[in-house]
Protein backbone atom coordinates (compact mmCIF):
# COMPACT_ATOMS: atom_id res chain seq x y z
CA UNK A 1 0.00 0.00 0.00
CA UNK A 2 1.29 3.43 -0.99
CA UNK A 3 -0.04 4.94 2.26
CA UNK A 4 2.62 3.00 4.18
CA UNK A 5 5.23 5.47 2.93
CA UNK A 6 3.68 8.02 5.33
CA UNK A 7 4.79 7.78 8.96
CA UNK A 8 2.96 9.09 12.01
CA UNK A 9 0.17 10.94 10.18
CA UNK A 10 -2.73 8.64 11.02
CA UNK A 11 -5.38 11.34 11.31
CA UNK A 12 -4.33 13.09 8.11
CA UNK A 13 -4.19 9.80 6.20
CA UNK A 14 -7.65 8.80 7.45
CA UNK A 15 -9.07 12.16 6.36
CA UNK A 16 -7.66 11.82 2.85
CA UNK A 17 -8.73 8.19 2.54
CA UNK A 18 -12.23 9.06 3.74
CA UNK A 19 -12.52 11.84 1.15
CA UNK A 20 -11.68 9.30 -1.56
CA UNK A 21 -14.04 6.67 -0.16
CA UNK A 22 -16.98 9.08 0.07
CA UNK A 23 -16.13 10.69 -3.28
CA UNK A 24 -15.84 14.08 -1.57
CA UNK A 25 -12.43 15.05 -2.88
CA UNK A 26 -11.84 18.80 -2.99
CA UNK A 27 -10.37 20.42 -6.09
CA UNK A 28 -7.40 21.92 -4.20
CA UNK A 29 -5.36 21.00 -1.12
CA UNK A 30 -2.61 22.90 0.68
CA UNK A 31 -0.09 20.96 2.77
CA UNK A 32 2.25 23.18 4.76
CA UNK A 33 5.14 22.70 7.16
CA UNK A 34 8.93 23.06 7.36
CA UNK A 35 11.27 21.72 4.69
CA UNK A 36 11.78 17.97 4.93
CA UNK A 37 8.64 17.38 7.00
CA UNK A 38 7.07 15.03 4.42
CA UNK A 39 4.73 17.24 2.38
CA UNK A 40 5.96 15.80 -0.90
CA UNK A 41 5.51 12.22 0.32
CA UNK A 42 1.93 12.94 1.43
CA UNK A 43 1.02 14.65 -1.84
CA UNK A 44 2.57 11.85 -3.88
CA UNK A 45 0.72 9.15 -1.93
CA UNK A 46 -2.58 11.03 -2.23
CA UNK A 47 -2.14 11.56 -5.97
CA UNK A 48 -1.22 7.92 -6.46
CA UNK A 49 -4.25 6.70 -4.52
CA UNK A 50 -6.62 9.02 -6.40
CA UNK A 51 -5.62 7.41 -9.71
CA UNK A 52 -5.14 3.87 -8.40
CA UNK A 53 -6.86 1.25 -10.56
CA UNK A 54 -7.70 -0.89 -7.52
CA UNK A 55 -10.62 1.12 -6.19
CA UNK A 56 -8.45 4.18 -5.45
CA UNK A 57 -6.83 2.40 -2.53
CA UNK A 58 -3.25 3.19 -3.46
CA UNK A 59 -2.34 -0.46 -3.90
CA UNK A 60 1.16 0.27 -5.15
CA UNK A 61 1.01 -2.67 -7.56
CA UNK A 62 -1.27 -1.65 -10.44
CA UNK A 63 0.08 0.00 -13.58
CA UNK A 64 -1.08 3.45 -12.49
CA UNK A 65 0.57 3.17 -9.05
CA UNK A 66 3.81 1.90 -10.54
CA UNK A 67 3.93 4.76 -13.03
CA UNK A 68 3.21 7.25 -10.25
CA UNK A 69 6.02 5.79 -8.13
CA UNK A 70 8.42 6.14 -11.06
CA UNK A 71 7.12 9.70 -11.65
CA UNK A 72 6.19 8.92 -15.25
CA UNK A 73 2.41 9.00 -14.83
CA UNK A 74 0.91 11.05 -17.70
CA UNK A 75 -1.82 12.49 -15.45
CA UNK A 76 0.33 13.48 -12.44
CA UNK A 77 2.32 16.65 -13.03
CA UNK A 78 5.09 18.05 -10.83
CA UNK A 79 5.65 21.82 -10.86
CA UNK A 80 8.60 23.25 -8.97
CA UNK A 81 10.49 26.54 -9.06
CA UNK A 82 12.56 27.40 -12.08
CA UNK A 83 15.38 29.09 -10.27
CA UNK A 84 13.96 30.60 -7.09
CA UNK A 85 10.33 31.06 -8.14
CA UNK A 86 7.40 29.42 -9.93
CA UNK A 87 6.86 31.71 -12.90
CA UNK A 88 3.85 32.82 -14.91
CA UNK A 89 4.85 30.72 -17.94
CA UNK A 90 4.83 27.58 -15.78
CA UNK A 91 1.31 28.31 -14.58
CA UNK A 92 0.17 29.00 -18.14
CA UNK A 93 1.46 25.58 -19.18
CA UNK A 94 -0.28 24.03 -16.17
CA UNK A 95 -3.58 25.63 -17.19
CA UNK A 96 -3.35 24.27 -20.73
CA UNK A 97 -3.18 20.73 -19.36
CA UNK A 98 -5.75 21.40 -16.62
CA UNK A 99 -8.50 22.02 -19.17
CA UNK A 100 -7.81 18.74 -20.97
CA UNK A 101 -9.34 15.43 -19.96
CA UNK A 102 -7.08 12.98 -18.11
CA UNK A 103 -5.25 10.73 -20.53
CA UNK A 104 -5.53 7.47 -18.63
CA UNK A 105 -6.88 8.00 -15.13
CA UNK A 106 -9.72 9.58 -13.22
CA UNK A 107 -7.92 12.82 -12.42
CA UNK A 108 -5.27 15.13 -13.74
CA UNK A 109 -3.28 16.11 -10.67
CA UNK A 110 -0.91 19.04 -10.38
CA UNK A 111 1.56 19.03 -7.47
CA UNK A 112 3.02 22.49 -6.93
CA UNK A 113 6.13 22.15 -4.80
CA UNK A 114 7.18 25.30 -2.96
CA UNK A 115 3.95 27.01 -3.93
CA UNK A 116 4.98 29.86 -1.64
CA UNK A 117 7.53 30.87 -4.31
CA UNK A 118 4.85 31.73 -6.88
CA UNK A 119 5.50 35.14 -8.40
CA UNK A 120 2.66 37.66 -8.10
CA UNK A 121 1.71 37.16 -11.77
CA UNK A 122 1.84 33.37 -11.44
CA UNK A 123 -0.22 33.41 -8.25
CA UNK A 124 -2.94 35.55 -9.82
CA UNK A 125 -3.04 33.29 -12.86
CA UNK A 126 -3.30 30.19 -10.68
CA UNK A 127 -6.07 31.84 -8.67
CA UNK A 128 -8.26 32.04 -11.77
CA UNK A 129 -8.13 28.30 -12.35
CA UNK A 130 -8.72 27.59 -8.64
CA UNK A 131 -11.80 29.83 -8.67
CA UNK A 132 -13.33 27.86 -11.53
CA UNK A 133 -11.56 24.50 -11.49
CA UNK A 134 -11.96 22.26 -14.54
CA UNK A 135 -13.72 18.96 -13.94
CA UNK A 136 -11.26 16.16 -13.45
CA UNK A 137 -8.33 18.37 -12.36
CA UNK A 138 -6.92 18.53 -8.82
CA UNK A 139 -4.28 20.84 -7.37
CA UNK A 140 -1.97 19.92 -4.47
CA UNK A 141 0.02 22.89 -3.16
CA UNK A 142 3.03 22.41 -0.87
CA UNK A 143 4.39 25.35 1.11
CA UNK A 144 6.65 26.31 3.99
CA UNK A 145 5.81 30.00 4.43
CA UNK A 146 2.06 30.58 4.39
CA UNK A 147 2.47 34.35 4.54
CA UNK A 148 3.96 34.23 1.04
CA UNK A 149 0.74 32.78 -0.40
CA UNK A 150 -2.18 34.94 -1.49
CA UNK A 151 -5.03 34.69 1.06
CA UNK A 152 -7.40 34.18 -1.86
CA UNK A 153 -5.43 31.10 -2.95
CA UNK A 154 -5.47 29.70 0.56
CA UNK A 155 -9.21 30.27 0.84
CA UNK A 156 -9.80 27.98 -2.14
CA UNK A 157 -7.78 25.10 -0.70
CA UNK A 158 -8.35 22.62 2.08
CA UNK A 159 -5.42 23.31 4.41
CA UNK A 160 -3.47 20.67 6.32
CA UNK A 161 -0.59 21.47 8.66
CA UNK A 162 2.06 18.76 8.52
CA UNK A 163 3.57 18.58 11.99
CA UNK A 164 6.74 17.00 13.29
CA UNK A 165 6.89 13.25 13.87
CA UNK A 166 6.72 11.82 17.37
CA UNK A 167 9.75 9.85 18.58
CA UNK A 168 8.26 6.44 17.86
CA UNK A 169 7.32 7.32 14.27
CA UNK A 170 10.69 8.94 13.66
CA UNK A 171 12.55 5.89 14.99
CA UNK A 172 10.46 3.62 12.76
CA UNK A 173 11.14 5.86 9.77
CA UNK A 174 14.90 5.84 10.36
CA UNK A 175 15.08 2.09 10.89
CA UNK A 176 13.19 1.50 7.64
CA UNK A 177 15.87 3.41 5.74
CA UNK A 178 18.24 0.51 6.37
CA UNK A 179 21.42 2.59 6.36
CA UNK A 180 21.37 3.99 9.89
CA UNK A 181 22.75 1.92 12.76
CA UNK A 182 21.19 1.77 16.21
CA UNK A 183 24.27 3.62 17.51
CA UNK A 184 23.56 6.53 15.17
CA UNK A 185 19.81 6.55 15.80
CA UNK A 186 19.67 8.41 19.11
CA UNK A 187 21.97 11.22 18.02
CA UNK A 188 20.20 11.73 14.72
CA UNK A 189 16.78 11.84 16.40
CA UNK A 190 17.96 14.64 18.70
CA UNK A 191 19.06 16.66 15.70
CA UNK A 192 16.14 15.79 13.43
CA UNK A 193 13.56 17.34 15.79
CA UNK A 194 10.78 15.30 14.20
CA UNK A 195 11.62 16.24 10.59
CA UNK A 196 12.27 13.10 8.46
CA UNK A 197 14.08 14.87 5.62
CA UNK A 198 16.47 16.53 8.04
CA UNK A 199 17.17 13.18 9.70
CA UNK A 200 18.47 11.84 6.40
CA UNK A 201 20.47 14.99 5.67
CA UNK A 202 22.12 14.94 9.10
CA UNK A 203 22.88 11.23 9.15
CA UNK A 204 26.38 12.43 8.27
CA UNK A 205 28.06 13.61 11.50
CA UNK A 206 30.02 16.22 9.54
CA UNK A 207 26.76 17.87 8.45
CA UNK A 208 25.58 17.98 12.06
CA UNK A 209 28.88 19.51 13.16
CA UNK A 210 28.68 22.22 10.50
CA UNK A 211 25.14 23.18 11.50
CA UNK A 212 26.14 23.22 15.17
CA UNK A 213 29.04 25.56 14.46
CA UNK A 214 26.74 27.86 12.51
CA UNK A 215 24.29 28.03 15.42
CA UNK A 216 27.10 28.83 17.86
CA UNK A 217 28.25 31.66 15.62
CA UNK A 218 24.76 33.20 15.52
CA UNK A 219 24.44 33.02 19.32
CA UNK A 220 27.81 34.73 19.71
CA UNK A 221 26.75 37.50 17.36
CA UNK A 222 23.49 37.99 19.24
CA UNK A 223 25.34 38.22 22.54
CA UNK A 224 27.64 40.83 21.08
CA UNK A 225 24.70 42.72 19.59
CA UNK A 226 26.33 42.92 16.17
CA UNK A 227 24.16 43.65 13.13
CA UNK A 228 20.92 42.16 14.40
CA UNK A 229 18.90 43.57 11.49
CA UNK A 230 21.36 42.28 8.89
CA UNK A 231 21.51 38.91 10.64
CA UNK A 232 17.70 38.63 10.50
CA UNK A 233 17.71 39.55 6.81
CA UNK A 234 20.39 36.94 6.08
CA UNK A 235 18.60 34.14 7.92
CA UNK A 236 15.24 35.01 6.35
CA UNK A 237 16.71 33.96 3.00
CA UNK A 238 18.25 30.73 4.31
CA UNK A 239 16.87 27.50 2.86
CA UNK A 240 17.56 25.70 6.14
CA UNK A 241 16.13 28.35 8.48
CA UNK A 242 14.11 25.86 10.52
CA UNK A 243 17.19 23.68 10.97
CA UNK A 244 19.26 26.67 12.12
CA UNK A 245 16.67 27.69 14.72
CA UNK A 246 16.50 24.11 15.99
CA UNK A 247 20.29 23.98 16.17
CA UNK A 248 20.37 27.19 18.22
CA UNK A 249 17.96 25.56 20.70
CA UNK A 250 20.19 22.47 20.88
CA UNK A 251 23.26 24.61 21.57
CA UNK A 252 21.45 26.38 24.41
CA UNK A 253 20.35 22.99 25.73
CA UNK A 254 23.95 21.77 25.65
CA UNK A 255 25.03 24.84 27.59
CA UNK A 256 22.51 24.00 30.29
CA UNK A 257 23.45 20.34 30.67
CA UNK A 258 27.18 20.48 29.90
CA UNK A 259 28.19 20.97 33.58
CA UNK A 260 26.44 17.68 34.38
CA UNK A 261 27.77 15.82 31.32
CA UNK A 262 31.08 15.02 32.97
CA UNK A 263 32.37 11.76 31.57
CA UNK A 264 29.26 11.28 29.45
CA UNK A 265 29.71 13.80 26.64
CA UNK A 266 27.50 11.67 24.39
CA UNK A 267 24.42 13.25 25.98
CA UNK A 268 25.37 16.52 24.27
CA UNK A 269 23.99 17.22 20.81
CA UNK A 270 27.36 18.54 19.65
CA UNK A 271 30.95 17.49 20.14
CA UNK A 272 32.21 21.06 20.29
CA UNK A 273 33.44 21.56 23.86
CA UNK A 274 35.74 24.42 22.87
CA UNK A 275 32.90 26.29 21.19
CA UNK A 276 30.64 25.66 24.18
CA UNK A 277 33.31 27.03 26.50
CA UNK A 278 33.38 30.23 24.47
CA UNK A 279 29.61 30.56 24.72
CA UNK A 280 29.54 29.76 28.45
CA UNK A 281 31.29 33.05 29.04
CA UNK A 282 28.47 34.83 27.18
CA UNK A 283 25.28 32.83 27.78
CA UNK A 284 24.68 32.09 31.46
CA UNK A 285 22.02 29.73 32.78
CA UNK A 286 19.35 32.41 33.17
CA UNK A 287 19.91 33.64 29.62
CA UNK A 288 19.64 30.11 28.19
CA UNK A 289 16.46 29.34 30.14
CA UNK A 290 14.86 32.59 28.97
CA UNK A 291 16.02 32.30 25.35
CA UNK A 292 14.78 28.77 24.64
CA UNK A 293 11.03 29.63 24.98
CA UNK A 294 11.54 32.62 22.67
CA UNK A 295 12.97 30.36 19.97
CA UNK A 296 10.33 27.68 20.55
CA UNK A 297 7.60 30.28 20.03
CA UNK A 298 9.31 31.35 16.81
CA UNK A 299 9.15 27.74 15.60
CA UNK A 300 5.39 27.75 16.16
CA UNK A 301 4.88 31.17 14.61
CA UNK A 302 6.77 30.11 11.48
CA UNK A 303 3.97 27.65 10.73
CA UNK A 304 1.50 30.53 10.45
CA UNK A 305 1.09 33.55 8.23
CA UNK A 306 3.91 35.82 9.39
CA UNK A 307 6.56 37.97 7.78
CA UNK A 308 9.64 35.82 8.43
CA UNK A 309 12.06 38.70 8.10
CA UNK A 310 10.23 40.91 10.63
CA UNK A 311 9.59 37.98 12.98
CA UNK A 312 13.28 37.09 13.04
CA UNK A 313 14.33 40.65 13.75
CA UNK A 314 11.87 40.93 16.63
CA UNK A 315 12.99 37.60 18.09
CA UNK A 316 16.67 38.55 17.82
CA UNK A 317 16.07 41.83 19.62
CA UNK A 318 14.14 39.89 22.26
CA UNK A 319 17.08 37.50 22.63
CA UNK A 320 19.47 40.41 22.92
CA UNK A 321 17.32 41.86 25.71
CA UNK A 322 17.11 38.44 27.40
CA UNK A 323 20.87 38.10 27.23
CA UNK A 324 21.55 41.59 28.59
CA UNK A 325 19.05 41.24 31.43
CA UNK A 326 20.25 37.77 32.46
CA UNK A 327 23.90 38.72 32.45
CA UNK A 328 23.25 41.85 34.49
CA UNK A 329 21.97 39.52 37.19
CA UNK A 330 25.22 37.63 37.18
CA UNK A 331 23.70 34.15 37.20
CA UNK A 332 26.43 31.91 35.75
CA UNK A 333 26.32 28.37 34.50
Amino acid sequence: MIWETIYGREELVRTLQEAIRLDKVAHAYLFYGPAGIGKKTIAQAFATALNCLDGQKGCGACLSCRRAAAQIHPDIHQIEPEGKTIKIDQVRRLKKYAYLKPRESRYQIFILRQADTLTTEAANSLLKVLEEPPAGSLFLLLAENLSALLPTIRSRCQEFAVGRLDKQSMAEFLRRQGRISDEQLAGIMVWAEGIPGRALELADSQARQQLYQEAVLYLKELAEGKGISSLAAKLAEAEDLTAVIDAMILVLRDLLISPAAGKNPEILAGNETILLTQLTEKWNRSACLAAIPVLLKLQTDMQNSINIRLALEKVFWDLKEVYTCANSCGNSL
